[in-house]
């Protein structure tokens, strides 16, 4: 693959990225720690209706938060991959993948 097109998806992945991390960022607090995401809880009141919706919430947020680590972690290692020259080739096969999967 060429400069042009390598740049042209490395720039596509960034703005992804970019985006990704927006949207943690609104469900979820990195932890300096680990480095993981983990989902924001509110603090329970004494309402058991608003325990409710808060549990309902925090879980909402927990898959939301998973889904958009996992696609993250995606997006890194594709990253990874423009730099150490593989990207656009199968991992398992070898084979080059077509561009309109890219």
């Amino acid at each position: 693959m060429d400069t042009d097109k390598l740049n042209y998806f490395k720039e596509k992945l960034e703005i992804k990225k970019q985006h990704i991390l927006d949207e943690l960022n609104t469900v979820a607090l990195k932890n300096q720690v680990t480095g993981e995401f983990e989902p924001k809880y509110s603090d329970i009141s004494d309402d058991s209706d608003d325990n409710l919706q808060e549990r309902i919430n925090f879980e909402r947020d927990l898959y939301v938060e998973d889904s958009l680590e996992n696609s993250l972690k995606q997006i890194e290692r594709a990253l990874e991959r423009i730099k150490d020259g593989t990207y656009g080739i199968d991992i398992n096969s070898g084979i080059p993948i077509p561009e309109e999967r890219l």
